[in-house]
């Protein structure tokens, strides 16, 4: 289970962040109280994201013999990797406006 967990965290997070700010679109629509709600559910995610790469990294530089554990490090830290992107790209154009 916690290898599923590792796998998907930051794919978890991008999920969260998608429906939060799809949800706070939804129902305050073009207010300051959405652009409080993006900024702070961005932030967070970021951080979240920061956290779960900043447990990933060292898993991968490891050189661990065992082939499954380098390619589950390998395959979470890019979904990290994607995951800040994704947040970003989704977040800042609600800031920026």
């Amino acid at each position: 289970m916690r290898t599923w967990a590792f796998l998907l965290g930051g794919l978890l997070v991008w999920t969260v962040h998608f429906f939060g700010l799809y949800i706070a679109a939804s129902i305050f629509l073009d207010t300051d109280a959405t652009r409080v709600l993006t900024l702070v559910l961005t932030a967070l995610c970021l951080a979240a994201d920061a956290w779960l790469l900043w447990r990933a990294l060292p898993k991968l530089r490891t050189g661990n013999p065992d082939e499954m554990q380098h390619w589950v490090a390998l395959i979470a830290t890019l979904a990290i990797a994607l995951s800040l992107l994704a947040v970003l790209w989704q977040g800042l154009p609600a800031l920026l406006v």
